[in-house]
């Protein structure tokens, strides 16, 4: 980078004190390894940029962060100290490497709060990383508001004579694993950094397909290293192989820290590493390990570690016509087996029934296919085929650098649609090898497969064999994994961590997945336990399914209407089957995922009547399109979103798109039934969304030249439409509560992290509360409210939900016929007084505890 002498101002990242780097408690700051600048101790929680520049470094769990000035100045600000170790937590980067930034524009926002308890310190030094080409001057401290200057940086004009390297000698390679807990971030980056100032030489430290100069701070740090990576220090000129030693010996000793346990490797076998310790599990019948459901359930069964299959492929090709044409020809094939597959899936649901989990199964799989048919990921490819790469090796790298973008939004769900186009990729890969990339192994009854995580083709396969029950390292409540689980009946376990790597196939484990317990290699006396729950459920489940069609009654005589909800044409009829009263939520959007345009009006119609025909009668709930967020379509432009759990999705997209949205409108008001069929808003915040939107209803009505008004409700899914109930309720005429993303919002945890997955639960006393005060507007004002979230299958929350005054609840069709059978033993009476303790309680976990006790025997169900 040539140094350009202009002189830039900095100004303060953050609001806070800023004083002297010497009075950082870590000498790597403080004695200027790094690098000079100023220590700023933060009283905000928003890192902002101290110039226009570019985005050069990130530090791979977002605690750092590296700008490069337009004058050539590289500023690092570290958040905090030791905060590497904190593994991300608490970090929020909103920006990506590469991206243009003005001066003040946000970089990071980060608890504070979690740093200060967490972390050693919240001082955060701000240094100039290449110090020996740029000096600052004109420092000012004390305190200092975001956007004050706080000193001037230019570059020098007299660095001496540079070390002269001759690069035309050989280079030497050297292979070490990193022995760094944390990889090479600030403090050990540093001293290896300093530790080859000096010498003639020219090292580079390699890993992966990354390359950067080993005295270059920020480079090391931009590698993204981690503990037991295997790196390459490259090193030429005159000093070559004492460089080489010094910074193989610097690694090896840990740079400054304490060298953490490596398994040999190679030619790293003889630096003395130790092989490293593996997860473990008590196999003695003590071992109970916690995770967070995915899906009800409880079974026995033996464990299978599944591994996710690799594919050997040469890098280059045998010709750009030759690889794009075997390309071309796999991803057809891919296409047809996941066509195949929905339509099987749809055709069995449509039976009435066969098949659980129908519509979930072609929803995602259309999903898949929608993530095939981008035209972006086959123009990546081919750029690559021509610069003679493999298919294999171009496809690969093209939904690679997909996939990195998508994790990188900071969006846990998109992150969950990553791994869909993980699965898309080595489906295609697999079809390019001729091999099966989902191929399910013979599986035993009921087997219990562990992985770290499954893809839902993989899982597709599993569950035709057999699959007994699903335990995953990682994965969150919300995944497409999850989620097909619930609808084929399979008991899941999320987030569990890796010690469940460690348990031997083979060996026998009680999952509970109602109550989120793996029980490891149980006694004879709790596997005969078990066996008798079981066994008291199933016939319970056999009774609620002979009983299924009679109405939902408490014991004093109050009536519970009990819907499903449908994703696809198919659900409906198994959804009658098990005992549905009506459709409380007919996600509309299933017309519009996996499609390059639009449904017609026509076509929707056609969908939409089909249900109706099928429920003979019954109330339909249909919601209007939810597109956005982790729904993209690409005939909707949304433009890149930090956070688009926050952005344009549900009914914010349709009053943006008044063409899509009157189709829709027509359609519905088209349908011809003998019962109700209400129109649903999702994410309305605000009175004057709703009336724009009843005004496009009533538009589309005159449109078809139909008299009278058509039910208009919405959805209760934001903290906004719950504390405005009051006002909402005057001009709705019904309520449904989206309890998954309410509770998100609510308690300010992504519903797709699956680091925090236990800890959201719609029985959250402030979940309930919000609640409580729509169901209290609602009876005000006299409309009905129901609850079409995850909550309404949980048998735990339903009695409290009616507590509330719920009279509606929709739910899975796996569930229905238990969730009725069980609200026909529990009186009102007991609901509402439940409710009311309900809300004085602390915390979920106390709530759940506290309905168990209440009514002993939902053991008997869950």
């Amino acid at each position: 980078m040539e140094r350009v002498l202009k002189i830039c101002s900095f100004i303060s990242p953050a609001t806070g004190w800023v004083g002297p780097l010497s009075e950082a408690p870590d000498p790597v700051f403080s004695e200027k390894m790094m690098g000079d600048g100023v220590l700023l101790d933060p009283v905000s929680g928003t890192l902002c940029s101290p110039c226009d520049g570019e985005i050069i470094a990130i530090a791979r769990t977002n605690h750092a962060v590296t700008v490069r000035a337009d004058n050539g100045a590289e500023i690092l600000m570290h958040i905090g100290l030791e905060t590497v170790a904190l593994d991300g937590a608490g970090f929020d980067m909103r920006v990506r490497v590469g991206e243009r930034v003005k001066a003040g524009d946000m970089l990071v926002d980060f608890d504070l709060s979690f740093l200060a308890d967490n972390a050693k310190s919240v001082l955060t030094p701000v240094v100039i990383s290449n110090s020996d080409d740029y000096e600052i001057f004109a420092i000012s401290e004390g305190y200092k508001t975001q956007g004050d200057v706080i000193f001037d940086v230019r570059a020098k004009t007299n660095n001496g004579a540079a070390i002269s390297v001759d690069m035309d000698g050989p280079a030497m390679e050297n292979p070490i694993d990193l022995p760094l807990e944390h990889g090479l971030h600030a403090r050990p980056a540093a001293r290896l950094a300093a530790g080859l100032k000096g010498f003639n030489a020219r090292v580079q430290i390699i890993h992966g397909d990354k390359i950067c100069d080993a005295k270059s701070t920020v480079g090391l740090m931009g590698l993204g290293t981690k503990h037991g990576d295997n790196i390459i220090v490259r090193a030429s000129g005159p000093d070559a192989q004492r460089a080489a030693d010094m910074a193989i010996k610097l690694i090896s000793e840990g740079l400054g820290e304490t060298p953490m346990p490596l398994t040999p490797v190679g030619a790293n076998a003889n630096i003395g590493a130790i092989a490293s310790p593996k997860p473990s599990v008590a196999l003695d019948g003590s071992a109970v390990l916690g995770g967070t459901m995915g899906a009800p359930g409880l079974v026995i069964g033996t464990v299978f570690q599944w591994k996710t299959q690799d594919f050997n492929y040469a890098e280059n090709g045998q010709g750009a016509q030759a690889e794009l044409n075997c390309l071309i020809k796999a991803v057809s094939e891919v296409r047809g087996k996941l066509e195949a597959l929905a339509a099987q899936g749809v055709k069995r649901g449509a039976k009435g029934g066969a098949e659980k989990g129908a519509g979930a199964q072609a929803d995602v799989l259309m999903a898949h296919i929608g993530l095939l048919d981008d035209p972006g990921l086959l123009e990546e490819a081919r750029l690559l085929i021509d610069k003679n790469k493999s298919a294999s090796h171009a496809w690969h790298k093209a939904t690679r650098r997909n996939i990195e973008i998508l994790k990188s939004l900071g969006d846990a769900r998109m992150a969950e649609r990553a791994d869909d186009l993980l699965d898309i990729e080595l489906q295609v890969l697999a079809s390019l090898s001729g091999e099966n990339a989902g191929a399910a192994p013979d599986l035993g009854a009921g087997t219990i497969v562990i992985a770290d995580e499954l893809l839902p083709s993989q899982f597709v396969n599993l569950a035709s064999e057999g699959l007994g029950g699903l335990c995953l390292i990682q994965g969150g409540p919300t995944s497409h994994v999850s989620i097909l689980a619930a609808d084929k009946g399979v008991p899941a376990l999320v987030a569990l961590g890796q010690d469940i790597s460690a348990i031997p196939n083979g060996t026998n484990v009680i999952l509970e997945a109602d109550r989120g317990l793996l029980h490891v290699a149980p006694s004879a006396g709790k596997i005969t336990q078990i066996k008798a729950a079981i066994k008291k459920r199933q016939k319970n489940q056999t009774l609620a399914k002979k009983n299924a069609h009679l109405d939902c009654v408490t014991k004093d005589g109050v009536a519970i209407e009990v819907f499903a909800n449908l994703g696809a044409s198919g659900d409906a009829a198994n959804a009658v089957a098990n005992g549905a009263q009506g459709c409380g939520l007919l996600r509309s959007e299933f017309l519009f995922l996996g499609r390059a345009t639009p449904p017609s009006e026509d076509e929707q119609l056609s969908m939409y009547q089909t249900i109706a025909d099928a429920l003979d009668g019954r109330p339909l709930v249909i919601r209007t399109m939810d597109i956005g967020g982790d729904k993209p379509v690409p005939f909707v432009h949304i433009p890149d979103e930090d956070n688009p759990a926050l952005g344009l999705r549900g009914i914010r997209i349709s009053l943006r798109r008044e063409d899509l949205f009157l189709a829709q409108l027509r359609a519905i008001l088209r349908v011809k039934s003998s019962g109700p069929v209400h129109i649903m808003l999702p994410m309305v915040v605000e009175r004057d969304e709703f009336m724009a939107a009843r005004k496009m209803v009533e538009k589309a009505s005159k449109q078809l030249g139909l008299k009278g008004k058509r039910s208009l409700g919405i959805m209760i899914e934001t903290p906004a439409s719950a504390v405005l109930a009051d006002q909402l309720a005057k001009d709705v005429d019904f309520f449904s509560v989206g309890t998954n993303d309410l509770s998100q919002y609510v308690l300010a945890i992504d519903r797709g992290n699956s680091g925090l997955a236990a800890s959201i639960d719609a029985l959250h006393p402030a979940v309930l509360r919000m609640i409580s005060m729509a169901s209290k507007a609602a009876r005000d004002n006299k409309i009905w409210m129901g609850v079409c979230g995850g909550a309404a299958s949980d048998l735990v929350a339903a009695p409290i939900l009616i507590g509330l005054g719920v009279t509606e609840l929709s739910s899975t069709i796996a569930r229905l016929p238990e969730l009725k059978a069980f609200l026909r033993t529990v009186t009102m009476k007991d609901c509402e007084a439940a409710a009311s303790h309900a809300l004085t309680l602390t915390n979920a976990k106390d709530i759940r505890e506290y309905v168990r006790q209440k009514w002993p025997h939902l053991a008997d169900w869950t």
